[in-house]
């Protein structure tokens, strides 16, 4: 039997999420204005409403006595009418309980504003700033190409469209093809069904790219003591982003000259491959971090905010970096956009450029293999690359013909 109720009303709130000027994540109510409507991107901390910038909304609800929090997105009308949505419902179950009738609920309507944010939220808590930096870019571009504002609603020709927005852009195939699997992994992570959208588009594969000499040193140059310190250890050490960010003093084992990458289950990071792995520390990098130790004291995060936080814009100070140096390449989208953030820097290529280092340097496949983490050959065996025109050269040069 399905019957309506009328009852008294289970309260929903609508909760600001935004990072505090300390650098914490808090939350607080949303504020409202003399109208009743909600104020887009302010909190009401202390009885007064302020200005925050970093944020995202959260409806926070009672459901069987356990306390959740829905994730509503960054755009305030669509937060509260998710809000109205969710206490009507909790209301209903609530009382439904009581009496022991079935209610019939209509499902919430997933945003895709919503679910952009709980995505990027997602790849920020595993330490994945690079992917968070992409995911935050392409929701983004794709909400203000496609203008609808339910995952429901979104077609398998919307996604041909932002191939062809992002191609009448100028991007390169390699450039449409990253695009699309950071977009379908999204909209798959919303509840998009995986028969709606289509295979990636083909691009020529591209040999992996690395940092020159030059590169590394102006870099090294430029930089103070912390972003050495976060360059060196990308770059002799090879690290993922995340195994970067949540990498800790106590992974240092002096006297075997070893790091080890483990999952830290305090920050919620897990290794990509779930194996741990020792990585040998080169001499100079080991003195440089005993130094680094002692500058930092009550620290256990090697790279950690200055609230003992993991720092997920570790990316983004390298961007600077590259920029205060004057590195930016001045052609790809990041250096035409507000921030000048160069696309050709990334904390990757300096686990890209250690292993072709590894390789062309005579390390061994397997050897090089278990340094990097890779779970199969395959994956080292892309770095295997001919000597460069120099070196092919002077070999050349050496031959009796």
């Amino acid at each position: 039997m399905v019957i309506h109720l009328r009852v008294a009303t289970r309260t929903a709130t609508l909760i600001i999420r935004f990072k505090a000027a300390d650098g914490a994540w808090k939350r607080a109510p949303a504020a409202s204005g003399a109208n009743g409507r909600i104020r887009p991107g302010y909190a009401l901390v202390n009885g007064k409403a302020e200005r925050v910038n970093d944020y995202n909304y959260q409806v926070r609800f009672f459901e069987r006595r356990k306390l959740k929090y829905e994730p509503a997105g960054k755009n305030a009308a669509d937060a509260e009418a998710l809000r109205r949505r969710i206490e009507q419902q909790t209301t209903v179950r609530a009382e439904a309980l009581k009496v022991g009738v079935k209610v019939e609920v209509e499902q919430t309507r997933k945003t895709l504003a919503q679910t952009a944010a709980s995505y990027i939220k997602d790849a920020e808590d595993r330490g994945a700033s690079e992917a968070a930096l992409q995911a935050r870019s392409v929701s983004a571009e794709f909400m203000r190409m496609l203008k609808k504002t339910y995952v429901d609603e979104v077609a398998r020709e919307d996604v041909f469209r932002f191939h062809t927005v992002l191609r009448k852009r100028g991007c390169k195939d390699r450039t449409v093809a990253n695009k699309h699997q950071r977009l379908t992994s999204w909209l798959r992570f919303a509840g998009v069904d995986k028969l709606i959208l289509p295979p990636t588009p083909k691009y020529e594969e591209a040999l992996p790219t690395t940092y020159s000499r030059d590169q590394v040193s102006t870099l090294l140059a430029e930089a103070e003591p912390y972003m050495r310190m976060a360059i060196l250890m990308g770059l002799k050490l090879g690290l993922r982003d995340g195994e970067l960010i949540h990498a800790e003093f106590s992974d240092i084992n002096s006297a075997e000259k070893t790091f080890r990458v483990r999952g830290k289950p305090q920050w919620g990071f897990k290794v990509k491959t779930h194996e741990q792995r020792d990585v040998p520390v080169p001499d100079d990098v080991l003195a440089e971090l005993d130094i680094w130790k002692s500058q930092c004291p009550g620290q256990t995060l090697i790279l950690g905010t200055k609230n003992r936080q993991p720092n997920t814009k570790l990316l983004r100070a390298l961007k600077r970096l590259a920029r205060q140096a004057k590195l930016n390449c001045g052609r790809c989208e990041g250096c035409q956009s507000k921030r000048r953030e160069c696309r050709e820097y990334t904390l990757h290529e300096f686990r890209r450029t250690y292993i072709t280092t590894l390789l062309r340097n005579g390390v061994d496949l397997r050897t090089v293999q278990a340094y990097a983490g890779h779970k199969d050959i395959a994956s080292t065996m892309r770095y295997l690359r001919p000597a460069s025109a120099k070196e092919a050269q002077a070999k050349l040069n050496t031959i009796v013909w």
